[in-house]
Protein backbone atom coordinates (compact mmCIF):
# COMPACT_ATOMS: atom_id res chain seq x y z
CA UNK A 1 0.00 0.00 0.00
CA UNK A 2 1.40 3.37 -1.01
CA UNK A 3 1.54 6.26 1.42
CA UNK A 4 1.48 9.74 -0.10
CA UNK A 5 1.11 11.67 3.14
CA UNK A 6 4.63 13.10 3.15
CA UNK A 7 4.54 13.92 -0.58
CA UNK A 8 1.28 15.85 -0.27
CA UNK A 9 2.15 18.04 2.69
CA UNK A 10 1.60 21.68 1.78
CA UNK A 11 0.36 20.86 -1.71
CA UNK A 12 -2.95 22.38 -2.78
CA UNK A 13 -5.86 19.99 -3.08
CA UNK A 14 -6.56 20.58 -6.80
CA UNK A 15 -2.87 20.28 -7.66
CA UNK A 16 -2.48 17.11 -5.64
CA UNK A 17 -5.56 15.50 -7.27
CA UNK A 18 -4.46 16.40 -10.78
CA UNK A 19 -0.98 15.03 -10.10
CA UNK A 20 -2.46 11.80 -8.76
CA UNK A 21 -4.60 11.42 -11.90
CA UNK A 22 -1.57 12.03 -14.11
CA UNK A 23 0.29 9.29 -12.20
CA UNK A 24 -2.46 6.76 -12.95
CA UNK A 25 -4.49 6.99 -9.75
CA UNK A 26 -8.22 7.23 -9.38
CA UNK A 27 -9.49 9.69 -6.78
CA UNK A 28 -11.97 7.60 -4.78
CA UNK A 29 -13.02 10.15 -2.19
CA UNK A 30 -12.10 13.50 -0.61
CA UNK A 31 -13.15 13.90 2.99
CA UNK A 32 -12.36 15.78 6.21
CA UNK A 33 -10.68 13.87 9.04
CA UNK A 34 -9.56 15.39 12.34
CA UNK A 35 -9.19 18.92 10.96
CA UNK A 36 -7.39 17.83 7.79
CA UNK A 37 -8.50 17.04 4.26
CA UNK A 38 -7.69 13.49 3.18
CA UNK A 39 -7.81 11.94 -0.27
CA UNK A 40 -8.35 8.24 -0.90
CA UNK A 41 -6.53 7.03 -4.02
CA UNK A 42 -6.73 3.84 -6.07
CA UNK A 43 -3.68 2.81 -8.06
CA UNK A 44 -5.35 0.72 -10.76
CA UNK A 45 -2.14 -0.89 -12.04
CA UNK A 46 -1.17 -2.16 -8.59
CA UNK A 47 -4.70 -2.55 -7.21
CA UNK A 48 -3.75 -0.73 -4.00
CA UNK A 49 -5.83 1.83 -2.11
CA UNK A 50 -4.01 4.50 -0.12
CA UNK A 51 -4.62 7.84 1.56
CA UNK A 52 -3.01 11.24 1.23
CA UNK A 53 -3.19 13.88 3.97
CA UNK A 54 -3.35 17.30 2.32
CA UNK A 55 -3.29 19.10 5.63
CA UNK A 56 -5.69 21.54 7.30
CA UNK A 57 -8.24 23.27 5.12
CA UNK A 58 -11.95 23.65 4.41
CA UNK A 59 -14.12 20.59 4.05
CA UNK A 60 -13.69 20.44 0.30
CA UNK A 61 -14.84 18.17 -2.47
CA UNK A 62 -14.21 17.99 -6.22
CA UNK A 63 -16.44 19.94 -8.55
CA UNK A 64 -19.62 18.41 -9.85
CA UNK A 65 -17.80 18.76 -13.16
CA UNK A 66 -15.59 15.83 -12.14
CA UNK A 67 -11.93 15.03 -12.73
CA UNK A 68 -9.64 16.20 -14.18
CA UNK A 69 -11.62 19.48 -14.46
CA UNK A 70 -11.50 20.39 -10.77
CA UNK A 71 -13.32 23.12 -8.90
CA UNK A 72 -13.78 23.06 -5.16
CA UNK A 73 -16.44 24.34 -2.80
CA UNK A 74 -17.10 24.15 0.90
CA UNK A 75 -18.90 21.02 2.05
CA UNK A 76 -22.38 21.74 3.38
CA UNK A 77 -23.36 19.30 6.10
CA UNK A 78 -27.08 20.12 6.00
CA UNK A 79 -29.63 21.63 3.65
CA UNK A 80 -30.17 21.49 -0.10
CA UNK A 81 -27.17 21.44 -2.40
CA UNK A 82 -27.02 22.66 -5.98
CA UNK A 83 -25.04 21.34 -8.93
CA UNK A 84 -24.79 24.80 -10.54
CA UNK A 85 -24.56 28.23 -9.00
CA UNK A 86 -27.28 30.01 -10.96
CA UNK A 87 -29.45 29.89 -14.04
CA UNK A 88 -27.36 32.62 -15.63
CA UNK A 89 -24.32 30.36 -15.34
CA UNK A 90 -26.07 28.06 -17.82
CA UNK A 91 -26.71 30.84 -20.32
CA UNK A 92 -30.51 30.69 -20.08
CA UNK A 93 -31.13 34.41 -19.57
CA UNK A 94 -32.67 36.15 -22.57
CA UNK A 95 -35.86 36.90 -24.47
CA UNK A 96 -38.17 33.90 -24.54
CA UNK A 97 -36.15 31.99 -21.96
CA UNK A 98 -37.72 30.82 -18.74
CA UNK A 99 -36.97 28.44 -15.88
CA UNK A 100 -39.18 25.36 -15.71
CA UNK A 101 -39.15 23.78 -12.22
CA UNK A 102 -39.80 20.10 -11.62
CA UNK A 103 -39.82 18.58 -8.13
CA UNK A 104 -38.79 17.93 -5.48
CA UNK A 105 -42.08 15.99 -5.41
CA UNK A 106 -42.26 14.47 -8.87
CA UNK A 107 -44.00 11.49 -10.47
CA UNK A 108 -44.88 8.03 -9.17
CA UNK A 109 -42.35 6.90 -6.52
CA UNK A 110 -39.50 9.13 -7.76
CA UNK A 111 -37.11 10.31 -5.04
CA UNK A 112 -37.09 13.93 -3.89
CA UNK A 113 -35.03 15.98 -6.33
CA UNK A 114 -35.63 19.39 -7.91
CA UNK A 115 -34.80 20.08 -11.55
CA UNK A 116 -34.63 23.68 -12.73
CA UNK A 117 -34.52 23.66 -16.54
CA UNK A 118 -33.81 26.70 -18.63
CA UNK A 119 -35.95 26.27 -21.74
CA UNK A 120 -36.73 28.13 -24.95
CA UNK A 121 -39.94 26.68 -26.32
CA UNK A 122 -39.44 22.93 -25.92
CA UNK A 123 -35.65 22.97 -26.12
CA UNK A 124 -33.63 22.54 -22.91
CA UNK A 125 -30.69 24.96 -22.74
CA UNK A 126 -29.52 24.46 -19.17
CA UNK A 127 -30.27 22.40 -16.08
CA UNK A 128 -29.66 22.94 -12.38
CA UNK A 129 -30.22 20.13 -9.86
CA UNK A 130 -31.04 20.77 -6.23
CA UNK A 131 -30.61 17.92 -3.78
CA UNK A 132 -30.46 17.46 -0.02
CA UNK A 133 -34.19 17.32 0.68
CA UNK A 134 -33.93 13.97 2.46
CA UNK A 135 -30.37 13.93 3.68
CA UNK A 136 -30.11 11.46 6.56
CA UNK A 137 -26.60 11.87 7.93
CA UNK A 138 -25.60 8.24 7.32
CA UNK A 139 -21.97 8.70 8.37
CA UNK A 140 -23.03 10.47 11.57
CA UNK A 141 -25.45 7.63 12.39
CA UNK A 142 -22.65 5.08 12.02
CA UNK A 143 -20.15 7.00 14.12
CA UNK A 144 -19.86 5.47 17.59
CA UNK A 145 -22.02 2.45 16.77
CA UNK A 146 -20.93 -1.17 16.95
CA UNK A 147 -20.23 -3.14 13.77
CA UNK A 148 -23.65 -4.93 13.49
CA UNK A 149 -25.50 -1.61 13.90
CA UNK A 150 -23.32 0.14 11.33
CA UNK A 151 -23.81 -2.77 8.93
CA UNK A 152 -27.59 -2.49 9.28
CA UNK A 153 -27.35 1.23 8.45
CA UNK A 154 -25.12 0.52 5.42
CA UNK A 155 -27.66 -1.94 4.05
CA UNK A 156 -30.31 0.77 4.17
CA UNK A 157 -28.45 3.55 2.35
CA UNK A 158 -30.42 2.78 -0.81
CA UNK A 159 -32.83 -0.01 -1.70
CA UNK A 160 -31.18 -0.43 -5.10
CA UNK A 161 -27.87 -1.75 -3.69
CA UNK A 162 -28.39 -3.51 -0.36
CA UNK A 163 -25.92 -6.30 -1.14
CA UNK A 164 -23.29 -3.94 -2.60
CA UNK A 165 -23.30 -1.69 0.49
CA UNK A 166 -23.24 -4.62 2.89
CA UNK A 167 -20.36 -6.17 0.96
CA UNK A 168 -18.34 -2.94 0.71
CA UNK A 169 -18.77 -2.27 4.43
CA UNK A 170 -17.84 -5.87 5.30
CA UNK A 171 -14.74 -5.79 3.09
CA UNK A 172 -13.64 -2.55 4.76
CA UNK A 173 -14.08 -4.01 8.26
CA UNK A 174 -12.28 -7.22 7.24
CA UNK A 175 -9.43 -5.11 5.85
CA UNK A 176 -9.25 -3.07 9.05
CA UNK A 177 -9.23 -6.14 11.32
CA UNK A 178 -7.29 -8.45 8.98
CA UNK A 179 -10.15 -10.97 8.82
CA UNK A 180 -10.22 -13.68 6.15
CA UNK A 181 -13.19 -15.56 4.69
CA UNK A 182 -13.06 -18.89 2.90
CA UNK A 183 -13.28 -19.28 -0.87
CA UNK A 184 -16.84 -20.61 -0.93
CA UNK A 185 -18.08 -17.69 1.15
CA UNK A 186 -16.34 -15.27 -1.22
CA UNK A 187 -17.92 -16.87 -4.29
CA UNK A 188 -21.38 -16.82 -2.74
CA UNK A 189 -20.96 -13.14 -1.92
CA UNK A 190 -20.25 -12.51 -5.62
CA UNK A 191 -23.32 -14.56 -6.54
CA UNK A 192 -25.53 -12.42 -4.28
CA UNK A 193 -24.05 -9.28 -5.81
CA UNK A 194 -24.74 -10.50 -9.34
CA UNK A 195 -28.27 -11.49 -8.42
CA UNK A 196 -28.80 -7.94 -7.16
CA UNK A 197 -27.25 -6.51 -10.33
CA UNK A 198 -29.58 -8.68 -12.42
CA UNK A 199 -32.77 -7.44 -10.77
CA UNK A 200 -31.51 -3.84 -10.72
CA UNK A 201 -30.71 -3.77 -14.44
CA UNK A 202 -34.02 -5.42 -15.26
CA UNK A 203 -35.83 -2.72 -13.29
CA UNK A 204 -33.87 0.03 -15.05
CA UNK A 205 -34.64 -1.39 -18.49
CA UNK A 206 -38.32 -1.77 -17.65
CA UNK A 207 -38.44 1.89 -16.61
CA UNK A 208 -36.71 2.87 -19.84
CA UNK A 209 -39.18 0.88 -21.92
CA UNK A 210 -42.11 2.45 -20.06
CA UNK A 211 -40.69 5.96 -20.67
CA UNK A 212 -40.88 5.39 -24.44
CA UNK A 213 -44.43 4.03 -24.32
CA UNK A 214 -43.51 0.39 -25.01
CA UNK A 215 -45.69 -0.77 -22.15
CA UNK A 216 -45.91 -4.47 -23.09
CA UNK A 217 -42.12 -4.82 -23.12
CA UNK A 218 -41.92 -2.95 -19.81
CA UNK A 219 -44.45 -5.35 -18.25
CA UNK A 220 -42.54 -8.37 -19.53
CA UNK A 221 -39.27 -7.08 -18.06
CA UNK A 222 -40.90 -6.15 -14.75
CA UNK A 223 -42.23 -9.71 -14.58
CA UNK A 224 -38.69 -11.08 -14.98
CA UNK A 225 -37.45 -8.73 -12.26
CA UNK A 226 -40.19 -9.93 -9.94
CA UNK A 227 -39.08 -13.54 -10.55
CA UNK A 228 -35.54 -12.60 -9.50
CA UNK A 229 -36.81 -10.77 -6.40
CA UNK A 230 -38.87 -13.79 -5.36
CA UNK A 231 -35.86 -16.03 -5.87
CA UNK A 232 -33.84 -13.69 -3.65
CA UNK A 233 -36.44 -14.12 -0.92
CA UNK A 234 -36.26 -17.90 -1.31
CA UNK A 235 -32.46 -17.85 -1.19
CA UNK A 236 -31.84 -15.40 1.65
CA UNK A 237 -35.19 -14.76 3.33
CA UNK A 238 -35.46 -11.19 2.00
CA UNK A 239 -36.59 -9.98 -1.43
CA UNK A 240 -33.71 -7.53 -1.69
CA UNK A 241 -31.30 -10.02 -0.08
CA UNK A 242 -30.76 -7.89 2.99
CA UNK A 243 -29.25 -9.76 5.93
CA UNK A 244 -26.84 -12.59 5.16
CA UNK A 245 -23.53 -10.75 4.51
CA UNK A 246 -21.52 -9.70 7.55
CA UNK A 247 -17.85 -8.95 8.27
CA UNK A 248 -15.99 -12.23 8.67
CA UNK A 249 -18.79 -14.46 7.39
CA UNK A 250 -22.58 -14.71 7.45
CA UNK A 251 -25.25 -13.53 9.82
CA UNK A 252 -27.67 -16.22 8.66
CA UNK A 253 -27.68 -19.46 6.71
CA UNK A 254 -28.22 -19.45 2.94
CA UNK A 255 -30.55 -22.05 1.50
CA UNK A 256 -29.34 -24.60 -1.07
CA UNK A 257 -30.94 -23.36 -4.28
CA UNK A 258 -28.64 -24.51 -7.09
CA UNK A 259 -31.33 -26.22 -9.16
CA UNK A 260 -33.81 -23.40 -8.61
CA UNK A 261 -31.11 -20.88 -9.59
CA UNK A 262 -30.30 -22.68 -12.84
CA UNK A 263 -33.97 -22.87 -13.78
CA UNK A 264 -34.41 -19.18 -13.02
CA UNK A 265 -31.38 -18.23 -15.12
CA UNK A 266 -32.57 -20.30 -18.06
CA UNK A 267 -36.01 -18.66 -17.92
CA UNK A 268 -34.67 -15.15 -17.48
CA UNK A 269 -32.11 -15.48 -20.28
CA UNK A 270 -34.58 -16.99 -22.76
CA UNK A 271 -37.38 -14.52 -22.07
CA UNK A 272 -35.10 -11.50 -21.84
CA UNK A 273 -33.50 -12.27 -25.20
CA UNK A 274 -36.97 -12.46 -26.74
CA UNK A 275 -37.98 -9.08 -25.28
CA UNK A 276 -34.69 -7.50 -26.31
CA UNK A 277 -35.06 -8.78 -29.86
CA UNK A 278 -38.52 -7.24 -30.02
CA UNK A 279 -37.23 -3.90 -28.71
CA UNK A 280 -34.29 -3.96 -31.12
CA UNK A 281 -36.80 -4.20 -33.97
CA UNK A 282 -39.15 -1.50 -32.65
CA UNK A 283 -38.35 1.76 -34.40
CA UNK A 284 -40.52 3.84 -32.09
CA UNK A 285 -38.35 2.63 -29.20
CA UNK A 286 -34.93 2.96 -30.85
CA UNK A 287 -35.62 6.35 -32.42
CA UNK A 288 -36.27 7.85 -28.99
CA UNK A 289 -32.94 6.53 -27.62
CA UNK A 290 -30.45 7.37 -30.37
CA UNK A 291 -28.81 10.71 -29.58
CA UNK A 292 -30.96 11.36 -26.49
CA UNK A 293 -29.07 12.46 -23.41
CA UNK A 294 -25.64 12.24 -24.99
CA UNK A 295 -22.79 13.00 -22.60
CA UNK A 296 -20.79 15.74 -24.34
CA UNK A 297 -17.68 15.77 -22.15
CA UNK A 298 -15.69 12.51 -22.07
CA UNK A 299 -13.32 13.92 -19.42
CA UNK A 300 -15.96 13.44 -16.72
CA UNK A 301 -14.91 10.77 -14.25
CA UNK A 302 -18.00 8.60 -14.71
CA UNK A 303 -18.43 5.03 -13.52
CA UNK A 304 -20.61 1.97 -14.01
CA UNK A 305 -23.08 1.70 -16.88
CA UNK A 306 -23.00 5.47 -17.43
CA UNK A 307 -19.22 5.52 -17.78
CA UNK A 308 -18.97 2.35 -19.89
CA UNK A 309 -21.67 3.63 -22.25
CA UNK A 310 -19.46 6.68 -22.86
CA UNK A 311 -16.40 4.60 -23.72
CA UNK A 312 -14.76 4.60 -20.26
CA UNK A 313 -13.32 1.19 -19.41
CA UNK A 314 -13.61 0.74 -15.66
CA UNK A 315 -15.15 -2.12 -13.72
CA UNK A 316 -13.91 -2.98 -10.24
CA UNK A 317 -14.82 -6.65 -10.74
CA UNK A 318 -12.12 -6.91 -13.41
CA UNK A 319 -9.74 -4.13 -12.40
CA UNK A 320 -9.49 -5.06 -8.71
CA UNK A 321 -11.26 -8.42 -8.23
CA UNK A 322 -12.78 -8.83 -4.78
CA UNK A 323 -14.85 -11.49 -3.01
CA UNK A 324 -14.96 -14.46 -5.41
CA UNK A 325 -14.88 -12.59 -8.71
CA UNK A 326 -11.58 -14.09 -9.86
CA UNK A 327 -13.42 -17.40 -10.08
CA UNK A 328 -16.65 -16.22 -11.71
CA UNK A 329 -15.96 -13.29 -14.07
CA UNK A 330 -14.50 -15.31 -16.95
CA UNK A 331 -12.07 -13.85 -19.45
CA UNK A 332 -14.34 -11.40 -21.25
CA UNK A 333 -14.16 -7.71 -20.34
CA UNK A 334 -17.42 -5.96 -19.36
CA UNK A 335 -19.61 -4.51 -22.09
CA UNK A 336 -18.82 -0.99 -23.25
CA UNK A 337 -20.15 1.43 -25.84
CA UNK A 338 -18.85 4.78 -27.07
CA UNK A 339 -22.10 6.54 -28.02
CA UNK A 340 -22.67 8.09 -24.59
CA UNK A 341 -26.42 8.40 -25.21
CA UNK A 342 -29.54 6.64 -23.96
CA UNK A 343 -29.07 3.91 -26.56
CA UNK A 344 -25.56 3.25 -25.26
CA UNK A 345 -26.82 2.94 -21.70
CA UNK A 346 -29.57 0.58 -22.91
CA UNK A 347 -27.03 -1.57 -24.79
CA UNK A 348 -24.57 -1.83 -21.89
CA UNK A 349 -27.33 -2.80 -19.43
CA UNK A 350 -28.59 -5.50 -21.79
CA UNK A 351 -25.11 -6.99 -22.13
CA UNK A 352 -24.50 -6.81 -18.38
CA UNK A 353 -27.69 -8.77 -17.73
CA UNK A 354 -26.36 -11.60 -19.88
CA UNK A 355 -22.95 -11.33 -18.17
CA UNK A 356 -24.57 -11.59 -14.73
CA UNK A 357 -26.47 -14.68 -15.83
CA UNK A 358 -23.18 -16.29 -16.92
CA UNK A 359 -21.45 -15.38 -13.63
CA UNK A 360 -24.32 -16.78 -11.57
CA UNK A 361 -24.11 -20.06 -13.48
CA UNK A 362 -20.42 -20.30 -12.62
CA UNK A 363 -20.99 -19.40 -8.96
CA UNK A 364 -23.94 -21.72 -8.30
CA UNK A 365 -26.30 -21.57 -5.38
CA UNK A 366 -24.95 -24.12 -2.92
CA UNK A 367 -24.72 -22.68 0.56
CA UNK A 368 -21.65 -23.31 2.76
CA UNK A 369 -21.87 -26.65 4.55
CA UNK A 370 -21.55 -24.81 7.83
CA UNK A 371 -22.34 -21.18 8.45
CA UNK A 372 -19.29 -18.97 8.78
CA UNK A 373 -20.44 -16.71 11.59
CA UNK A 374 -18.82 -13.30 12.05
CA UNK A 375 -16.39 -12.88 14.95
CA UNK A 376 -17.29 -11.05 18.12
CA UNK A 377 -17.23 -7.32 17.45
CA UNK A 378 -16.25 -6.19 20.94
CA UNK A 379 -12.63 -5.43 20.08
CA UNK A 380 -10.50 -4.34 17.18
CA UNK A 381 -8.84 -1.15 15.95
CA UNK A 382 -7.77 -0.20 12.46
CA UNK A 383 -8.74 1.44 9.17
CA UNK A 384 -9.84 -0.49 6.12
CA UNK A 385 -11.20 0.00 2.61
CA UNK A 386 -13.99 -1.68 0.68
CA UNK A 387 -14.18 -1.16 -3.08
CA UNK A 388 -16.92 -2.92 -5.06
CA UNK A 389 -18.84 -2.58 -8.33
CA UNK A 390 -22.42 -1.83 -7.32
CA UNK A 391 -25.23 -2.09 -9.91
CA UNK A 392 -24.65 1.60 -10.74
CA UNK A 393 -20.86 1.52 -10.58
CA UNK A 394 -17.91 1.96 -8.22
CA UNK A 395 -18.79 2.06 -4.51
CA UNK A 396 -16.14 2.96 -1.92
CA UNK A 397 -16.18 2.55 1.86
CA UNK A 398 -13.53 3.71 4.30
CA UNK A 399 -14.15 2.45 7.83
CA UNK A 400 -12.05 3.42 10.86
CA UNK A 401 -12.57 1.23 13.96
CA UNK A 402 -11.56 1.83 17.54
CA UNK A 403 -12.12 -0.85 20.20
CA UNK A 404 -14.79 -2.53 18.09
CA UNK A 405 -16.73 0.69 17.46
CA UNK A 406 -16.98 2.66 14.24
CA UNK A 407 -14.85 5.76 14.74
CA UNK A 408 -15.72 7.12 11.29
CA UNK A 409 -17.18 5.89 8.00
CA UNK A 410 -16.77 7.58 4.62
CA UNK A 411 -18.85 6.52 1.63
CA UNK A 412 -18.57 7.47 -2.04
CA UNK A 413 -21.35 6.02 -4.21
CA UNK A 414 -21.63 5.61 -7.97
CA UNK A 415 -24.69 7.85 -8.18
CA UNK A 416 -22.90 10.67 -6.32
CA UNK A 417 -20.27 10.52 -9.07
CA UNK A 418 -22.59 10.15 -12.06
CA UNK A 419 -25.20 12.79 -11.21
CA UNK A 420 -22.74 15.37 -12.57
CA UNK A 421 -23.42 14.12 -16.11
CA UNK A 422 -27.21 14.51 -15.98
CA UNK A 423 -27.43 18.33 -16.44
CA UNK A 424 -24.99 18.17 -19.36
CA UNK A 425 -26.85 15.27 -20.97
CA UNK A 426 -30.26 16.91 -20.58
CA UNK A 427 -29.15 20.26 -22.02
CA UNK A 428 -27.34 18.75 -25.01
CA UNK A 429 -29.84 19.53 -27.81
CA UNK A 430 -32.75 17.76 -26.15
CA UNK A 431 -36.38 18.79 -25.80
CA UNK A 432 -38.75 18.49 -22.85
CA UNK A 433 -40.34 15.36 -24.33
CA UNK A 434 -36.95 13.65 -24.07
CA UNK A 435 -36.68 14.31 -20.33
CA UNK A 436 -38.40 11.11 -19.03
CA UNK A 437 -36.39 8.96 -21.42
CA UNK A 438 -33.05 10.49 -20.46
CA UNK A 439 -33.94 10.36 -16.77
CA UNK A 440 -34.85 6.67 -17.04
CA UNK A 441 -31.72 5.85 -19.05
CA UNK A 442 -29.56 7.11 -16.16
CA UNK A 443 -31.94 5.97 -13.37
CA UNK A 444 -29.55 7.14 -10.66
CA UNK A 445 -30.26 6.95 -6.96
CA UNK A 446 -30.98 10.18 -5.07
CA UNK A 447 -30.66 8.34 -1.76
CA UNK A 448 -27.07 7.47 -2.70
CA UNK A 449 -26.40 11.19 -3.13
CA UNK A 450 -28.31 12.48 -0.08
CA UNK A 451 -26.19 10.63 2.44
Amino acid sequence: MMDHATECAGESLPKMCLRAVDEGHKVLHIFPEHGSVRVALWQRDEGSVSECDVGPGPHARPSRHGLPSLRFAEEQDLGPDTFTESASELGVIGEGMHIMPLGPVRADVAEALRYEMGVLGDEIHGVSLRTGYKRRGVAQLMTGSDIPTALAIAERVTGTSNVAHALAFSLAVEDALDLAVNDRTSILRSALAECERLQSHLGDLAALAASTGTIVAAADIYRLREAVLRFGAQWTGHRYMRGPIAPGGWRSELRHVTQELLRLLDDVERQFLAVRQALDHTNSFLDRLHGAGRIPDRSLDLVGVVGRSAGLQEDVRWDRPYAGYRAVIGGRRPAACATGDAFGRYTVRCEEILASVAMLRRAGGDAPETAQLPPASGAGTGTGYGLVESPRGRLFYRVALEDGKVKSCRIRTASSINWVAVPFALANRNILQDFPIIDASFNLSVASLDL
